[in-house]
């Protein structure tokens, strides 16, 4: 027996952690423009949340976001200051996309034209693909035919977050 089969299958996503440097900039993205429901907002100091993030001091606001009732499939804004020995660095400003090794948030959305709108008007916001529509007419395993409309975006942290509605042909 693998050790896979012995511990059992992982999954699903529970959450995906942005380290962000300004929770309210980014919740102007995922709470306001996307509509994500805040979930759980709450702030940790001290010796164990600084090991955890393999520092001798930290603060953390750990803000949780998901659909309404997600049980899974959070989005994590987790806000760090206070850090001993030395302040976080920010990554520099993503050169393009794709790129090798850079991962992408996809959320699925219903009213996509209002969501762009909301995002046209959040500052830090730089959208690297206009909204896109195509016609999907054959099943796949996991995707039905149909009409998809996708758009994707950095958010103020330069996270690449492709937003995906679906309707049924």
């Amino acid at each position: 027996m693998s050790g896979a089969e012995a511990a059992g299958p992982a999954g699903p996503l529970k959450r995906v952690t942005l380290w962000v440097r300004d929770a309210e900039a980014s919740l102007r993205v995922y709470r306001d423009a996307i509509g994500l429901a805040v979930i759980e907002d709450k702030a940790l100091a001290g010796a164990a949340i600084a090991r955890m993030v393999g520092l001798e001091q930290a603060s953390l606001r750990i803000v949780h976001l998901a659909a309404a009732g997600a049980d899974h499939g959070w989005v994590g804004l987790y806000e760090i200051s206070n850090t001993r020995p030395a302040p976080m660095q920010a990554l520099p400003p993503p050169g393009g996309f794709p790129r090798y090794g850079q991962a992408t948030i996809v959320l699925t959305v219903t009213n996509m034209p209002r969501i762009v709108e909301r995002l046209r008007a959040t500052p830090g916001v730089r959208f690297v693909t206009e909204p896109t529509e195509y016609r999907k007419t054959t099943a796949g395993d996991a995707t039905p035919p149909g009409l998809y409309r996708e758009v994707i975006f950095f958010d103020p942290d330069g996270v690449p977050v492709s937003l995906m509605e679906f309707v049924p042909l």
